[in-house]
């Protein structure tokens, strides 16, 4: 249904001259009734309500001030398409004048303010003009690709924001890596920074064209991440927009170093008002307060809500205190800035200076992300083990409306890889896989299938958590009635300290370890969530990249950059994976990014690791000078979702 503008009250009669005070007298009898009469009640229908002899008032004057003819005829009829209210003027307006229509596909076209005639508007490139014909809309409008991505994974946007992590060092670069997923058209994006202590973003460069698959980095290099505490800043963000619908991801650093993580970005669109965060306990070796979340709000006057299970900092101005239990409250404005941290405080033990589990609420939909500064996965008995290896854990927590109840928990790829430098097969042990299921309501009972050690887990209320681990490839399926999250933790590195190969020394388990990468952070999707259709690009510098493909039996084949995956592993009699290595791509190379696709809906995961071996681009961050020349030996991870649907499952 195509929305007008109100009718206008016609004009006076030019053979009885207006009193000087009619505007006022019109007013008096309706003070919420403008004179062009919001109700379309014609000028006739005032001057009765006036009761006021005839001549003595010629009706209301009209706001644009046009000019006044007629015959002294009263018409009230009026169409939808274009013939407006008449009165005693015997004026006729061609059409109601704000009122849009489309002229045709390339314009739209407004009434003007004398009603006589429609100015025509051009669409804006790339926009078609699309006639307004259901209730979901209320005017016709110029449409273009980034108005509707049906056809494209929901996790394509036109519109993303990226916030600088905290890393362990800020002398690296953070990338935001964007693909064009489209197979014809051309994207124009835009990379704008938003300065420290305002609210308006400013572009950086040139306007960049990428072709279809083709992919740019950006870097993002602000020094604004000065604390590790809670915080609040106006500005220092970035966003990234695009005239066709791109994919980005963010990586923290920008390359190998020996402390990484990355996380898929959804679009603005995407974005809702719950969240649940996802983090982990700071390593021991690690000072402040560094399990953290930060919120950026997308409208004016957002008003914030968060309820930590444990105490979180706060400096007064103007983030509060909150006790765990409690809640936080919040006022922020577009490009505002908050984290809140896990108090270090109140809280002498590391292991439980952990915001997972923080039910974050706001009025408008809002930009979050969470993580770690350097985790040590899992946390390990201190006096038994009392040092490790940790590294950065981020992800953008995926709005609880997105949630579902049924997901594919494939183990992450082995990492038993002699030729980089990994435990032979049959040697000592290998790692373990660690999960935490997330409730996103109350009262949640999760399954596993097949069944493992610690399931069925029962989670009491939004938030709540559980942590589990299972032995090295080991893959099955979460299922619920009611909605959660699996989030899956990669471990740390093993941590030797046995240089004379005695056996004495060595801060791991000998029968679960690992010396290939180290820990990251990552969701699961849940299966209806899934796509047919993904555009996907790894991290660069990591020599071990591969996608995880969740495939449902029976399904259709599923295709990589057009050639057939073949060999899947079956989790039970409903679901199998595929451990798919992608190549990687050195520091400098171009890059394309990799089509995978499939008549029917699956899921994808994307996973790398360091080599345990020296590398010539790793960007090592604790050189002094007792440190050995380059090259260095990085020990690092990363893992995020490929892509997914943004259709809504649940109501918060």
């Amino acid at each position: 249904m195509r929305a007008s503008t109100p009718r206008t009250a016609g004009h006076a009669a030019q053979a009885a001259p207006a009193l000087p005070n009619t505007r006022a007298l019109c007013q008096a009898v309706a003070v919420n009734m403008p004179c062009r009469a919001r109700d379309r009640r014609s000028a006739t229908t005032i001057l009765a309500a006036l009761a006021l002899g005839a001549g003595a008032l010629a009706g209301c004057p009209k706001d644009d001030g046009g000019a006044h003819a007629g015959d002294g005829s009263t018409t009230a009829a009026s169409s939808e398409g274009g013939s407006g209210s008449a009165d005693s003027t015997g004026f006729v307006p061609d059409c109601e004048p704000g009122q849009i229509r489309c002229k045709d596909a390339t314009a739209l076209e407004r009434c003007a303010p004398t009603g006589k005639e429609w100015l025509p508007e051009p669409c804006p490139a790339k926009t078609t003009c699309t006639p307004c014909d259901n209730d979901q809309c209320t005017v016709d409008q110029c449409l273009g690709p980034c108005d509707s991505v049906d056809d494209l994974p929901s996790s394509a946007g036109c519109s993303f924001i990226a916030n600088r992590q905290i890393l362990r060092e800020q002398m690296f670069f953070d990338s935001l890596v964007v693909a064009n997923p489209n197979s014809s058209e051309i994207a124009t994006v835009q990379l704008y920074q938003v300065p420290e202590g305002t609210n308006v973003e400013q572009p950086i460069g040139d306007a960049i064209m990428l072709a279809p698959l083709e992919v740019h980095i950006f870097e993002l290099d602000t020094n604004f991440v000065l604390s590790e505490t809670s915080m609040y800043r106006t500005g220092g963000n970035y966003r990234l927009s695009s005239d066709e619908p791109v994919i980005a991801y963010h990586h923290a650093p920008g390359q190998l170093s020996n402390g990484n993580d990355s996380s898929m970005l959804l679009p603005e669109s995407a974005m809702r008002q719950e969240y649940v965060v996802m983090s982990y306990a700071p390593g021991r070796n690690q000072d402040g307060e560094p399990s953290y979340f930060e919120v950026v709000a997308l409208q004016d006057f957002t008003t914030l809500e968060w309820f930590p299970p444990v105490d979180t900092a706060g400096n007064g101005l103007p983030v509060p205190f909150v006790a765990k239990g409690e809640g936080g409250l919040l006022n922020m404005n577009r490009f505002d800035t908050v984290r809140i941290a896990a108090s270090g405080t109140n809280e002498e033990n590391p292991d439980l200076r952990d915001v997972s589990g923080t039910v974050v609420r706001a009025d408008k939909p809002v930009w979050i992300t969470s993580g770690t500064k350097c985790a040590r996965v899992p946390i390990r008995d201190p006096i038994m083990y009392p040092i490790g290896h940790c590294d950065p854990l981020q992800e953008l927590p995926i709005p609880l409306e997105y949630w579902g109840t049924t997901y594919v928990a494939p183990a992450s790829p082995d990492r038993r890889d002699e030729d980089f430098g990994g435990v032979p097969d049959g040697e000592l042990g290998h790692e373990r896989h660690h999960w935490r299921v997330y409730a996103g309501t109350d009262d949640v009972t999760v399954t596993t299938d097949p069944p493992q050690m610690g399931t069925p887990i029962t989670l009491a209320k939004r938030g709540d958590y559980a942590e589990f681990s299972v032995p090295n490839n080991t893959s099955f399926v979460f299922s619920s009635d009611k909605v959660f999250m699996p989030v899956q933790y990669l471990q740390s590195q093993w941590w030797n300290n046995d240089p004379d190969g005695s056996g004495e020394g060595m801060a791991e388990p000998a029968n679960e370890y690992t010396t290939v990468g180290d820990p990251a952070m990552y969701q699961m999707v849940p299966v209806e969530q899934f796509l047919t259709r993904y555009v996907f690009v790894p991290a660069v510098g990591f020599p071990l990249n591969y996608v995880q493909v969740i495939k449902r039996a029976g399904s259709g084949g599923i295709t990589l950059d057009g050639t057939l995956i073949s060999a899947y592993t079956p989790i039970n009699e409903d679901w199998q994976i595929a451990d798919v290595v992608i190549d990687e791509v050195r520091p400098g190379e171009e890059m394309s990014a990799h089509v995978i696709e499939s008549n029917d809906p699956f899921g994808i995961i994307q996973v790398g690791y360091s080599p345990n071996q020296p590398d010539e681009d790793c960007l090592k961050d604790d050189v002094t000078e007792n440190t050995p020349p380059p090259p260095y030996r990085c020990l690092s991870s990363y893992a995020y979702p490929g892509g997914m649907k943004s259709e809504p499952i649940f109501i918060p």
